[in-house]
């Protein structure tokens, strides 16, 4: 289980660094659909803000989904050493 609980806290690791790019990309969109108002800016812009929103859920996910699995090995451990 704790090989797991790693596992998720790298995934969560190297989503948080996927999601920095990915806010700044979706920074870069905004201001360019900001300043030209072309369509294909604006349409690229809904793009890099929904990849960001996407992202966020996805490092949610596996936030509740580690700490369901922390929550589980601590109440093994207790229920171990009680016995």
């Amino acid at each position: 289980m704790s090989a797991l609980i790693e596992s998720l806290d790298a995934d969560v690791s190297r989503a948080r660094d996927e999601v920095a790019v990915l806010e700044h990309l979706d920074d870069d969109a905004q201001r360019d659909a900001l300043v030209s108002g072309r369509y294909d800016d604006r349409a690229g812009a809904r793009m890099t803000r929904s990849d960001v929103v996407r992202m966020e859920k996805q490092i949610r996910a596996m936030v509740r989904s580690r700490s369901r699995l922390v929550s589980r090995r601590d109440r093994l451990v207790r229920k171990l050493a009680a016995q």
